[in-house]
């Protein structure tokens, strides 16, 4: 009995005191960086989404209950104008991101690459778009048509 105790109040070496510290502290800096590295996947930066007005030209350039394509910086445009009203559609097709044409017989926009349909609305009449055309808010100033979108340039956080 008297043995155990005298081997239990040996003093440890510098060398086993040294190496301990080392484990202990490459663990912790190990485990907090896995910690660190997952919640950064739980918890992703995401930046604020930013509207700008672009403007997209003149309300008397859009044919009476028709359609304009407007190629802004953004992405294209299609503006349609009824009685008063002017309204801004996307021109990106749903389905795979084509650019859609507007065809006043059928009063439809069509996605030349896989034959999509959308109505007068951007609503899908027919073929594989699995949602609407996305409708951009617009404000009119002094005649002008101003469209609001999402900025394509990117902030540093």
């Amino acid at each position: 009995m008297e043995a155990l105790s005298q081997t239990a109040t040996v003093p440890r070496s510098r060398r086993e005191f040294m190496a301990n510290m080392i484990l202990g502290v490459g663990t912790t800096l190990g485990l907090g960086s896995l910690a660190f590295r997952f919640l950064e996947y739980l918890y992703p930066v995401v930046l604020p989404i930013k509207l700008v007005e672009i403007p997209a030209g003149n309300v008397n350039e859009i044919p009476p209950n028709g359609v304009r394509l407007v190629h802004l910086p953004e992405g294209p445009v299609m503006l349609e104008k009824t009685d008063n009203e002017v309204r801004a559609l996307s021109a990106i097709c749903t389905h795979l991101g084509c650019i859609i044409a507007w065809h006043p017989k059928a009063k439809e926009f069509i996605c030349p690459c896989h034959g999509g349909r959308y109505d007068f609305n951007g609503n899908v009449v027919f073929g594989p778009p699995p949602r609407p055309l996305e409708k951009i808010q617009v404000k009119l100033r002094d005649g002008q048509v101003f469209v609001l979108m999402q900025s394509i340039k990117e902030e540093k956080v």
